[in-house]
């Protein structure tokens, strides 16, 4: 379930990444969060820090609110299917 859990939210962070037209080396730029952890991250690759998470989302000003119920909305609608 863990592991279920950190792809999701790998993806989510890469789909914003992805929304907003950067690659990860400008979203590193705009956050401040280095592309190699931005790249771990969406890769799966390491374990997240929320306070990351915020940091890597804040200059599309996404709250991690908002982040986590894009997730759990997408969960829904599989279970759904």
């Amino acid at each position: 379930m863990k592991e279920d859990f950190l792809k999701k939210v790998s993806a989510e962070l890469k789909i914003a990444r992805i929304e907003n037209g950067d690659l990860q080396e400008d979203l590193a730029t705009k956050s401040g969060v280095a592309a190699s952890t931005i790249s771990k991250y969406e890769a799966g690759e390491k374990n997240m820090n929320l306070l990351k998470i915020e940091q890597i989302l804040k200059p599309y000003e996404i709250y991690l609110y908002i982040f986590f119920e894009r997730i759990l909305a997408k969960t829904q609608a599989k279970e759904k299917e």
